[in-house]
């Protein structure tokens, strides 16, 4: 299982690789898991550089330390399998998640990825942006400002790097953040317009 981050994933498989090299045989014997929060980069990295040999998964338990704390019963783990030679060894590694109360979702890494921005990463980028206005708890708060302190919460506990890698490592992500960016310059000007005594 390569866990690593998004931005060193790449440098981790060229020392797998590598290592699968400097050992020589047996290769074929291994199952090789990534775990990452974009699916496509991993994919064409292990693709490229892993020996033809190897088995190849590309998964991704969509929970943390945070969402998953309480258990994982009924959270999503993605994956595809991309090169199986030794299809039950892989079927014994899934079946592990599932085991453990994970919702199995076998799914292309395109579409992944394309979800992904959809989501996780507009989810990442408004509660970053809404952290940088210092939200702060009141004596009145509502049901909903406290569901975006809690969002604000959460995604601030993710590390920067996993933010950017996010955005940089799957395209899908630009799309969406011109449509973040679009939709509240729509919104600005739509309250401006209407706004009384214009």
């Amino acid at each position: 299982i390569i866990s690593t981050s998004i931005l060193s994933f790449e440098g981790t498989v060229k020392t797998v690789a590598a290592e699968f090299e400097r050992i020589g045989g047996g290769v074929e014997k291994t199952l090789v898991v990534d775990v990452c929060s974009t699916k496509v980069h991993p994919k064409k990295a292990m693709l490229s550089l892993l020996p033809a040999g190897s088995d190849i998964l590309c998964t991704h338990p969509m929970f943390g330390p945070e969402s998953g704390k309480h258990g994982w019963g009924g959270l999503p783990f993605v994956f595809e399998r991309i090169r199986l030679t030794d299809a039950p060894r892989c079927e014994e590694f899934l079946r592990w998640w599932s085991e453990q109360g994970c919702r199995m979702v076998d799914m292309t890494c395109e579409q992944h990825d394309k979800f992904a921005a959809g989501s996780q990463f507009v989810t990442h980028l408004t509660g970053r942006v809404l952290g940088r206005l210092n939200l702060r708890e009141t004596p009145i708060n509502t049901k909903g400002f406290e569901s975006l302190l809690q969002l604000v919460d959460n995604t601030s506990k993710d590390s920067f790097d996993l933010f950017y890698a996010l955005f940089q490592s799957n395209p899908n992500s630009a799309d969406q953040l011109h449509a973040v960016e679009d939709a509240l310059a729509e919104v600005s000007k739509q309250l401006r317009s209407n706004a009384p005594g214009q």
